[in-house]
């Protein structure tokens, strides 16, 4: 059976009980395009953090259909352009299923700025495309996915040595970060300076951006953007 054909590929339904697919529910919202939310984290890592969210229930990037791969990279590219004009550049992350805590594709874009990581001691698996996740989460399921470079994807296998030991190196390489590694709790109690600043980063940057040109998939409020959700339901 062709990847086209696998159910899993099928555009699936919002759920009730998700935190990301109850819009009403969504805080700190800095924009949208028709298939995509891009948010700030609300237990930020770092200033800057920024998920990348369907609007869709897929459980994973790998499970994203091919059609809204174009919008995805996109709206991927919107956020390294402003990650790296606002902080510095940023690097992708992703529980691919394996250790979510929301079970919604959520892509994890943090400005950790350049770094060399070497990853072959990990035994990475080259995924410099969605059709190469999309193949992986057909064929074996679970994975997190780490990208250092635009372009330079992996994907690794879900176990929790592997997964304990490659965050480990990352925290020593992000030198610049070292004072983000807190506890979730902590962050999430002391992220809203963080959450604030990123706001207002994006308005600036939307102000600046907010162009005729031709967007895939972008809805009325996303070509009009700049105001950027306050995040006062926190």
């Amino acid at each position: 059976m062709g990847l086209e054909q696998q159910p899993a590929l099928d555009a699936p339904r919002p759920r009730e009980d998700c935190a990301f697919c109850v819009r009403q529910d969504l805080h700190n919202i800095l924009t949208e395009s028709q298939s995509f939310f891009l948010l700030a984290d609300h237990a930020p890592l770092i200033e800057g953090h920024i998920l990348l969210v369907p609007k869709e229930h897929y459980s994973c990037y790998g499970a994203l259909i091919p059609e809204l791969e174009e919008e995805f990279l996109w709206m991927k590219a919107r956020v390294a352009e402003f990650l790296s004009q606002t902080y510095r550049p940023p690097v992708f992350f992703e529980h691919g299923i394996f250790r979510q805590t929301v079970y919604h594709a959520h892509l994890h874009c943090f400005p950790f700025g350049p770094i060399q990581l070497d990853l072959s001691a990990y035994h990475p698996h080259p995924a410099p495309n969605q059709e190469d996740l999309r193949e992986w989460h057909a064929q074996q399921g679970q994975y997190f996915y780490f990208e250092q470079r635009v372009g330079e994807g992996q994907l690794f296998l879900p176990e929790e040595v592997r997964y304990f030991s490659f965050l480990g190196a990352l925290r020593k390489e992000a030198t610049a970060t070292q004072d983000a590694w807190r506890p979730s709790d902590e962050r999430r109690v002391n992220g809203r300076p963080k959450i604030e600043s990123l706001l207002q980063k994006w308005r600036e940057f939307a102000q600046e951006y907010n162009t005729d040109e031709s967007r895939p998939g972008q809805t009325a409020r996303a070509q009009h953007e700049g105001d950027g959700d306050d995040g006062d339901r926190d």
